[in-house]
């Protein structure tokens, strides 16, 4: 399957609304609509629909700040029935290949819930390294660009 970055949109968002996790993974990340609504209404955050083919199964916010040389993944979700099938990994590389080419960042940050079953041994796997800082209760991750 192809997974690809598209832009929410009107035609769209009713099945990228309707994505959930686990149930066991609900602590770790806002649902949709939150995250959508915060989104709206952030000159900073970028949204987009992860498709495998044509089929929506994720979506994630990023904070694009050209000011800065850091950016951020503040949301980050793959839908409970896709998990597993290597989506993740594939959109996460993508939106990295995003950032690399298109800013002038040298760092994507992230952040996790450290719990059981929380997402930070995936993003590790990925190449992103504890910073030792905390937010909010979440670890902060990096990854060079």
């Amino acid at each position: 399957m192809q997974v690809s970055l598209r832009e929410v949109t009107k035609d769209n968002i009713n099945p990228v609304l309707r994505l959930k996790v686990h149930k066991s993974q609900e602590q770790f990340v806002a649902n949709n609509a939150w995250s959508i609504a915060q989104g709206t209404y952030s000159e900073l955050a970028w949204l987009r629909a992860i498709y495998a083919d044509d089929a929506p199964i994720g979506f994630v916010m990023l904070e694009l700040n050209p000011a800065k040389e850091e950016y951020w993944v503040w949301r980050f979700m793959i839908d409970a029935q896709h998990q597993g099938n290597g989506y993740g990994r594939k959109a996460l590389q993508l939106i990295v290949e995003f950032v690399r080419n298109t800013t002038v960042a040298k760092e994507l940050l992230l952040s996790y819930v450290p719990a059981d079953g929380s997402a930070g041994p995936f993003y590790e796997k990925l190449g992103f390294t504890e910073t030792g800082k905390v937010e909010e209760g979440e670890n902060i991750m990096k990854l060079e660009l």
